[in-house]
């Protein structure tokens, strides 16, 4: 009985492995649908009973290769027609399994064709499978959110279990019930922790999205209010332009060049929108950019602008999650100095997009795994928003170079932008 409750156990908790197995290689293969996943809780379901029972009838292994191989094919399939990549996570999900058995069992049993053995091995079993998927996770990378940050201290806790089980499998000092109740309590443990994670992660990203937008719709209402105010000062000067256009005929026929030039500087003064410090025709890069740089405006004392971008730019929500990182980093870091300055050049060239940002800083930098932070409490962040932008530099196989020289911070960043409309 004892042996029956530890083979179900760990099965299925091993079944769970092997879905977060194939979420690590086909998680963007599908949509998932109220229907699809009823599909996938089908499968799961007849593979955990048939493989259970295949194991617990015959313990014959040739018969438990051939019923892992198809039923893990099978789950597969429900996720990809790929021939391919059902064949490569198929085998690779397996012989991870099987590998992992063959550590935690043979070492320690005289396994025998047909004959059972003590099922607390397999709970050993299915904890160094758990240890191989999150350094695959690591590895592979697939889910590129927030997720793997924490796998290598997570992999603390199935190691913790299996020193646990083997301390007390090898000093006895526990009864079968008392190694039962625990395999099965560690099982639990386990799968708790690992599930409550993957849903933090999973809200801490939902949250980090919500705050871009927020960003985002704030810089398009200021973008909003930066064309209203255009707009109105257009309508000022359309309403006066026949006096304008009399005043410069006077002007003009008095010979008197020099007041026409500086009536002409009046009325441009007149209509330009101090607000509008960048006008790309971009909008989503417009309302980033005139957001932000109006806050350093009202924060720094000294703000140099040069942006020369093409009207339409691909790839504009990334180029303002880079942006608005370098930026809002850039205006955090200066505001806590004397000199208050920061310098920002942005311009697009024959495909290529040269951003650099340059502020002062009064931080010293310390190198943690070839990484840069900035020693002050206040501008921990700096360092976290510095590798947001480097993911998203690599994302397009991009140059990214951080040049910390006297109390200036500069970062330069080169990206080739396809699919650029002129």
């Amino acid at each position: 009985m004892t042996d029956f409750i530890i083979c179900v156990t760990t099965n299925l908790f091993r079944i769970y492995l092997i879905s977060r197995f194939i979420h690590i290689f086909l998680e963007d293969e599908e949509k998932e649908t109220c229907g699809s996943r009823m599909r996938h809780m089908l499968v799961y379901g007849g593979f955990f009973i048939i493989n259970t029972a295949a194991y617990l009838i015959f313990h014959t292994v040739w018969v438990n290769i051939a019923c892992n191989l198809v039923g893990i094919g099978l789950i597969v399939l429900t996720y990809t027609r790929s021939i391919k990549m059902i064949l490569f996570v198929t085998c690779s999900v397996y012989m991870i399994n099987m590998g992992c058995n063959t550590i935690a069992v043979l070492p320690f049993v005289n396994y025998k064709d047909g004959v059972g053995f003590n099922q607390i091995y397999e709970v050993v079993t299915v904890f160094l499978v758990l240890v191989c998927e999150l350094l695959t996770e690591k590895i592979v990378d697939a889910r590129r959110k927030m997720r793997g940050v924490g796998n290598i201290s997570l992999g603390l806790v199935p190691l913790c279990s299996i020193g646990m089980l083997c301390m007390m499998i090898y000093t006895k000092s526990s009864t079968e019930t008392g190694l039962v109740i625990t395999s099965v309590g560690l099982i639990i443990v386990n799968f708790f922790t690992f599930y409550l994670y993957n849903i933090l992660s999973d809200a801490l990203f939902h949250q980090y999205e919500n705050e871009v937008l927020r960003k985002e719709i704030q810089g398009y209402a200021n973008q909003l209010d930066v064309m209203l105010q255009g707009e109105e000062k257009v309508k000022a000067l359309r309403h006066d332009m026949k006096h304008h256009m009399n005043e410069l005929k006077i002007l003009a026929a008095k010979g008197e060049d020099r007041a026409i030039e500086e009536y002409i500087g009046d009325m441009e003064e007149f209509i330009t929108n101090p607000n509008e410090i960048v006008s790309s025709g971009n909008l989503e890069i417009d309302s980033v950019m005139n957001y932000l740089i109006r806050r350093a405006k009202e924060e720094l004392r000294t703000v140099n602008v040069n942006v020369r971008l093409p009207k339409q730019v691909s790839h504009s929500f990334d180029i303002n999650v880079i942006l608005g990182n370098l930026l809002e980093n850039g205006i955090e870091a200066a505001r806590q100095t004397e000199s208050k300055r920061m310098d920002i050049n942005i311009e697009l060239q024959q495909g290529f997009l040269r951003i650099q940002v340059e502020n002062s800083y009064n931080g010293k930098l310390e190198k943690r795994h070839q990484r840069l932070f900035t020693t002050k409490k206040t501008s921990g962040l700096h360092g976290i928003g510095l590798e947001n932008v480097r993911k998203m530099v690599e994302k397009y196989d991009g140059i990214m170079e951080v040049c910390p020289e006297g109390d200036m911070f500069r970062v330069i960043l080169i990206l080739y932008m396809s699919e650029v409309k002129k």
